[in-house]
């Protein structure tokens, strides 16, 4: 009932800001029982706090918000009418409440997998199931295999270069230069220092982009190594986001000096909440990529989804144009993309050098959680699995 209350209240402070939200307030509390209890009831309807199955529970999850958003939205109407009820504050409040219940309901799963059977360093899958603690200890045991498949990487996308890693260095100073003439010289935008701007959108986006592509082969394209080694098949994913992880290091490296000397701005105090932010998305990235990288290896169409996905997703991301210029009724639905925050906050910590704003550190945080709660969740549930797939 908490997670309920919560993500209703945080849907209207999306939606609205200042002023509306004092108006509008009254409003979602007077209506916030019906839908809470009516989330609740569907619920309980749905059966959603019993055992059952990793596929079941997604499907019993998507049943009851869905439903009870549905249910809620028609008895808010036929009570109270069409006054003071936000049609896009409701439609937030379902996203949030399905991701904080798809978190939570993981959440679950996993401590009930811990108490059950413990954390022990290594993981013995015909004797037990692989529960998160024995996963992220053995993550660590085998970090050497981690740097190497990282490093593997690395060595093939630079083997036969005259330069080698300095293209990732080259890499950010071409981009710099080019959308530098671009926009000054060509397109003459009016706003100044939108290269800036539009960089540290696209270098986020692209680190996401490219571990949530190059995760949907994490498991089908390794088979060899599945089945002549033992070793805990998370470490496949989460490769992956290092290794793309390390190259959006390596560029912001070099594109954040350059950009602060560039166009004068002044470090702030802001600015030391970078590493917070960018954990923040690396923890998100990481859940994408393990349910990216199981769901692929029982659908192979995922690889061909998700690319279709990540071109709409980006321009719901405010990247090429700033949030507040948003239309105010779609703000919540562009801040709401699972990507939004974690860019917003960049713009907000260099850019505006400001503090982000609570409803960026709320979201943020959601998604993370949420995301890696329910990415572990399913990849352990279904590990066991993987080698029959391939």
């Amino acid at each position: 009932m908490t997670i309920a209350i919560a993500c209703y209240l945080l849907a209207y402070r999306i939606r609205f800001s200042g002023e509306a939200l004092q108006v509008f307030l009254p409003y979602a509390v007077r209506t916030m029982p019906i839908v809470v209890i009516a989330q609740m009831a569907m619920l309980f309807v749905c059966g959603v706090y019993a055992a059952m199955t990793t596929w079941s529970a997604v499907q019993r999850i998507l049943g009851a918000t869905i439903g009870g958003s549905l249910a809620a939205s028609a008895l808010v109407w036929w009570i109270h009418g069409d006054t003071g009820v936000s049609r896009a504050a409701l439609s937030a409040d379902w996203l949030l409440f399905t991701c904080a219940i798809a978190g939570w309901r993981a959440g679950q799963a996993l401590w009930q997998q811990r108490q059950a059977d413990g954390a022990p360093l290594m993981i013995d899958r015909a004797a037990e199931r692989p529960t998160l603690g024995g996963t992220i200890a053995s993550l660590v045991q085998h970090r050497e295999l981690v740097r190497n498949l990282v490093m593997k990487d690395l060595k093939l996308k630079y083997r036969g270069s005259v330069l080698g890693f300095m293209w990732s260095l080259v890499n950010p100073i071409v981009m710099i230069t080019v959308y530098s003439i671009a926009f000054t010289y060509v397109i003459h935008t009016p706003v100044e220092g939108f290269v800036f701007f539009l960089l540290l959108g696209l270098l986020g986006w692209n680190f996401f982009s490219a571990a949530a592509t190059m995760s949907t082969g994490a498991i089908i394209d390794s088979g060899n190594l599945m089945k002549s080694v033992a070793f805990p098949r998370a470490i496949l994913p989460i490769a992956t986001v290092i290794f793309t992880l390390t190259q959006y290091v390596l560029t912001v490296v070099v594109f954040v000096p350059v950009m602060l000397l560039l166009y004068r701005v002044a470090p702030s105090p802001p600015m030391l909440l970078y590493p917070v932010f960018l954990g923040l998305q690396v923890l998100f990235t990481i859940g994408v990529a393990l349910i990216l990288a199981a769901g692929t290896a029982f659908f192979r169409d995922i690889r061909h989804l998700l690319e279709i996905a990540l071109s709409a997703l980006f321009w719901l991301t405010p990247i090429v144009y700033p949030l507040s210029q948003v239309h105010e009724k779609l703000r919540p639905i562009i801040l709401l993309s699972p990507v939004s925050p974690f860019i917003v906050a960049y713009q907000q910590i260099f850019f505006y050098r400001q503090w982000p704003p609570l409803t960026v550190w709320v979201v943020g945080l959601a998604y993370s959680l949420g995301f890696f709660l329910l990415g572990s969740w399913l990849f352990l549930s279904l590990e066991d699995q993987l080698a029959e797939q391939l």
